[in-house]
């Protein structure tokens, strides 16, 4: 098979999110890294983090069709950690690197199926998932399946 390739195209102007164009959507992505709770922009990170967790609910759904497992309700709660957040303010004397070393998810599935079918086809999709699948090799991911009735 060819190499596929996804293609975005992203437009900053001065003092204003980036704009992400992606097809026929669009959307908007603030500064990479915010420490105000009250910005009001939805930060690079966020997005990434946001990005991981859709990855994973969304898998499970696709895999649970597939397999004709019905679930009803997939939530995820994540948090994610740098390395060394200051190190992106510039912080003199700190070290170490902004970037994203662990994330922690529990995600809560409803379902009358099978514990043991449902924790198959979680195995099933974190092989499948794309952003899994990246961020492994670098990144600690902590992952915790609830099965509720």
């Amino acid at each position: 098979m060819d190499k596929v390739s996804w293609n975005l195209r992203i437009v900053a102007e001065e003092k204003e999110p980036a704009t992400v164009y992606v097809r026929k959507h669009q959307f908007r992505v603030g500064v990479p890294l915010q420490f105000d709770p009250e910005y009001q922009h939805i930060t690079a990170l966020e997005y990434a983090l946001g990005a991981l967790s859709a990855d994973v609910v969304g898998g499970l759904q696709a895999v649970s069709r597939r397999r004709r497992l019905k679930l009803y309700c997939i939530e995820a709660v994540v948090s994610g950690e740098l390395n060394n957040p200051l190190t992106y303010l510039g912080v003199v004397g700190e070290t170490g690197n902004p970037g994203l070393e662990h994330v922690n998810m529990t995600v809560y599935v409803s379902s009358t199926a099978k514990e043991e079918d449902i924790r198959e086809i979680w195995g099933e999709m974190l092989q499948k998932s794309p952003l899994v699948q990246t961020l492994k090799p670098t990144v600690k991911l902590d992952f915790v399946l609830k099965v509720t009735a």
